[in-house]
């Protein structure tokens, strides 16, 4: 102490310019040494180097405080990044939620003991402190020792060098101060990290700057100094100790990354602010008080926390810039702050500590907005530790597939046996879609001798003439499609094709099915307005398949209004129903209402009911994704699973869709209790055989639940993180679902998250319905 607060500012220099140079051998050590030995040769160091230490304290020597001071940064932050880069080696953010606070008040109690010792012996042997501080690092050589042997009876990999595999080989990384540096710079996740460190250690020195200030102003001997900071920081060390042990795990699952990260510099804020306008002694131990309360219990924490989903090849290299010199050199960027009070008049002691806290001030709300970034990312980089495992079926079909033109090319193949006017007309569909492609031409000729010949062979064949020659001599397709259309528009077609039509419709013969095929195509090619179109609604009402399909997609064409009854009527019929559903979603937009109307109608039949669900779903606008969610809210458990469904399909494919978020929230929490009811059932028979007999549907049914109550949630939050989440959690490794439920907690709110988690945390199944239960019977409140 006796260079006395004001040279602190070239102790902070001197420290940053040295740790450079030390992390530069140090980080090449980490990949060739492995951890056990790393770890033990620095304390074995550092125990040789405190002792000698004392002997040139009694020489009192110049120099030897700023040495001592930097020695002692080194010592702190090598042993403490060891420490935590292990703790990142072994466990997952869960693992180390549950676990931080144990993790860390070993080193507070340590911090308890080491200032009550200072307190007690630094009035009567003052110069045997760093005897007694070696003689305790030579004692953590032997216990760091059989703690390494134990593990590596359990967990052998832990204890090897840091390497990068590179294609398989064991060769290691490079290493050095400017590739921890360029490890940094080039991923932007870590760059944050670095912004954040630096942030708040350029704020902790101006704390410990005015701290030491003003117990400087206010305490004169030295003895005295002494005996204050070694019981003041005894009684620092015992609040982060309690917060560790009882409140940091609790504070963190209840609040989440983002709120936490913010408690710290929000304090300081008050702090400052109160300072700047009180300098007293009281005021100085206060802000030091939260500093230390905070910084050593849950900042530290988070900090580390934050490192977890960081791949390892990163990792270590990061780590080694940011906590070994970063961290140093942000309290050297605030000790080149810090000079411009060196060269002042030493009286206004004052207004310096006030100019400082205002400057802080500036610092801490870029610090503020530095850790908003960060916890933004951090879920971000936790999404890169799960992969999309597959998407919706429909939805694949739909991106891959264009499942109308493939099914036009089945339908012209399949036209050939059956009449030769399909074909034709299909071949027409072709072109007039420009989609008869020399592929498309090859595949579908054939012989003219194979066909059969039809009554409306006229406008599309003349003689052996084949529309598709096996040659290369083809009448233009665009003359084609002119001509059928031109003969199509005109009055005497239409007159002769209403009575055709006409005779058609009555026609009992076994040819008749065939004409009445290609009666509903034909319809199908002529303009939405013509008279003959009306036709189409006997021909939607055919009791045969066949027909009914050829008459469905000429109503998909035409889109006229008073066919969409006809269409939803044939939404019951297991083989229409799919040409049905096709033919309501070209429609779009313009029948959401009428549809609704059948999904809203409880007279209706449900079957029915449900897929006028399917077919909303198609038809992914707002209208349809809110009637869908008024019925949901009628809580109807026979139509629910495709409701759900339908809701789901739209989000999939268009998330900017919003859905009303209190109607999803209360079908959720029913949907959990269903969960929590369907699990406690099975594990509470009263009989072997009923349970045995009960098994047989639980885990379908759970699984369903469990499927629904995800759906669910992916329509008020983040359709892919939920569903990125949820199919990890399905593959049931312990990574993943941890770094599933990691992502979960970060994007879902309190409420949600303490009654979900029970369902897909690995917990025993003992006490997975031991919390099932509890919640129960909180659940009418909620």
């Amino acid at each position: 102490m006796e260079l006395g607060s004001i040279n602190l500012p070239f102790a902070y220099l001197s420290t940053a310019v040295i740790m450079a140079i030390f992390i530069h051998f140090y980080s090449k050590l980490q990949v060739k040494v492995k951890k056990r030995v790393l770890i033990i040769s620095s304390l074995i160091i550092f125990a040789v180097t405190c002792a000698v230490s004392r002997q040139f304290f009694m020489e009192e020597w110049d120099w030897v405080p700023l040495a001592f001071w930097i020695w002692a940064n080194i010592f702190i932050v090598v042993l403490v990044t060891q420490f935590w880069i292990l703790v990142n080696d072994v466990f997952n953010p869960r693992e180390v939620k549950r676990l931080i606070g144990f993790f860390g008040s070993g080193g507070l109690l340590g911090g308890i003991l080491g200032g009550l010792l200072t307190g007690t012996l630094g009035r009567d042997i003052p110069d045997e402190l760093l005897l007694i501080a070696s003689g305790i690092l030579i004692l953590s050589i032997f216990v760091v020792n059989y703690i390494f042997i134990w593990q590596k009876k359990n967990k052998p990999s832990t204890d090897k060098p840091n390497y990068l595999d590179k294609e398989g080989t064991k060769e290691p990384a490079r290493a050095g101060f400017m590739d921890c540096f360029n490890t940094v710079r080039k991923n932007y996740y870590l760059k944050l990290l670095a912004v954040v460190v630096t942030l708040t250690f350029i704020v902790t020195t101006f704390i410990d700057y005015q701290s030491k200030t003003v117990i400087e102003m206010k305490v004169d001997r030295l003895d005295e100094m002494t005996y204050i900071f070694g019981f003041f920081h005894a009684g620092l060390y015992v609040v982060p100790f309690l917060i560790s042990i009882f409140v940091t795990s609790n504070l963190i699952k209840s609040y989440g990354i983002r709120i936490i990260l913010l408690l710290f510099p929000l304090m300081l804020l008050l702090c400052f602010g109160g300072i700047a306008f009180w300098p007293v002694l009281g005021f100085a131990l206060a802000i030091k008080a939260s500093d230390k309360s905070l910084s050593f219990s849950i900042n530290q924490y988070m900090r580390e926390l934050l490192y977890i989903p960081v791949s390892p090849e990163l990792k270590y290299k990061a780590k080694i810039f940011i906590d070994m010199f970063l961290n140093r050199f942000a309290k050297g960027i605030g000790a080149l702050i810090l000079l411009i009070f060196v060269f002042l008049p030493p009286d206004p002691w004052k207004s310096r500590v006030q100019i400082v806290s205002i400057i802080a001030v500036v610092f801490i709300v870029a610090w503020i907005f530095a850790n908003l970034k960060v916890s933004k990312e951090y879920t971000n980089i936790v999404k890169q530790k799960l992969e999309m495992k597959w998407d919706r079926g429909d939805k694949v079909v739909a991106e891959k597939m264009d499942v109308d033109y493939t099914k036009l090319v089945f339908d012209t193949i399949d036209s050939r046996d059956r009449s030769s006017v399909l074909y034709a007309m299909h071949i027409f569909d072709l072109i007039k879609q420009d989609k008869l492609t020399p592929e498309v031409k090859k595949l579908i000729s054939y012989k003219a001798d194979e066909r059969k010949v039809s009554s409306l062979g006229g406008l599309f064949e003349s003689g052996e003439t084949t529309l598709v020659p096996e040659t290369d001599d083809m009448l233009s397709e665009d003359v084609l499609g002119k001509e059928v259309k031109e003969i199509m528009s005109l009055d005497v077609y239409q007159e002769v094709m209403k009575e055709y039509i006409d005779k058609v419709l009555v026609d009992e013969t076994g040819d008749a099915e065939t004409s009445k095929m290609e009666v509903a195509k034909a319809i199908g090619l002529m303009e939405s307005d013509s008279p003959l179109t009306q036709k189409l609604e006997e021909l939607l009402e055919d009791e045969s398949p066949e027909v009914s399909k050829y008459a469905i997609e000429s109503a998909s064409r035409l889109k006229r209004r008073e066919h969409v009854p006809g269409l939803i009527y044939k939404l019951h019929n297991p083989l229409t129903r799919e040409d049905a559903c096709t033919a309501l979603e070209k429609y779009g937009e313009k029948i959401v209402g009428t549809l609704s109307d059948y999904l809203g109608d409880s007279d209706e039949d449900v079957a029915l009911r449900k897929e006028v669900a399917s077919v909303l779903a198609r038809i992914p606008v707002q209208d349809s994704a809110d009637f869908l969610t008024w019925e949901l809210a009628e809580d109807n458990e026979d139509m629910d699973p495709e409701l759900i469904d339908a809701l789901d399909r739209i989000r999939s494919g268009k998330p900017d869709i919003q859905v009303q978020e209190e109607i999803i929230k209360t079908k959720i929490f029913k949907e959990i209790k269903k969960y929590y009811q369907i699990l406690i059932k099975f594990y509470d028979p009263k009989s072997k055989a009923k349970k045995v007999k009960i098994s047989e549907q639980l885990s379908k049914n759970l699984a369903a639940s469990l499927m629904n109550i995800f759906k669910l949630l992916g329509l008020i939050y983040s359709h892919e993180d939920i569903f990125r989440a949820y199919q990890n959690i399905r593959t049931a490794t312990k990574d993943s679902v941890d770094y599933a439920v990691e992502l979960l907690d970060n994007i879902l709110p309190k409420e949600i998250r303490d009654v979900v988690f029970p369902l897909i945390e690995d917990l025993p199944p003992e006490e997975r319905v031991k919390r099932c239960r509890i919640i129960l019977k909180t659940f009418p409140k909620m």
